[in-house]
């Protein structure tokens, strides 16, 4: 590999059904977004909805998703971006989605440092279109 793969996430998917993303039980990076009606196409990454780009190297997707869950909407430890939506927006995320980045074909020796650079480069990206970083990223 010479070159950075293309960021493409999934198409957006309903919180409640986010297990149903194709290689969720990997690492990766992740997006969340608040919609009325999600898009039916691939997610855009630079999407005024989204309000907040995650990521795992050390636990699968599924396991970051069970802490945000937790924090978000039961109010237990685990993840900070989790509590910073349920001080946000204190509902019950029926309007919440995600969209995954699928890293599974990117080597083994080198793809925590591609997932660490999409969360950085996507949440740069967001804030240079939009005039600031997705409401719940803190850093």
């Amino acid at each position: 590999m010479k070159e950075l793969p293309k960021i493409k996430f999934t198409n957006w998917v309903k919180w409640k059904n986010r297990k149903e993303i194709k290689n969720s039980d990997k690492a990766g990076v992740y997006i969340l977004a608040k919609f009325k009606d999600a898009p039916e196409e691939e997610a855009d990454f630079l999407d005024k909805n989204i309000i907040y780009v995650g990521e795992t190297c050390n636990n699968s997707l599924k396991g970051r998703w069970y802490q945000f869950d937790r924090s978000a909407f039961q109010s237990k430890d685990g993840h900070s971006g989790g509590w910073s939506y349920n001080d946000e927006f204190g509902d019950s995320g029926d309007d919440l989605y995600v969209a995954a980045l699928d890293t599974q074909d990117i080597p083994n020796e080198i793809r925590h440092l591609f997932i660490r650079f999409v969360e950085r480069k996507v949440i740069l990206d967001f804030a240079l279109k939009n005039g600031s970083k997705p409401k719940l990223n803190k850093k």
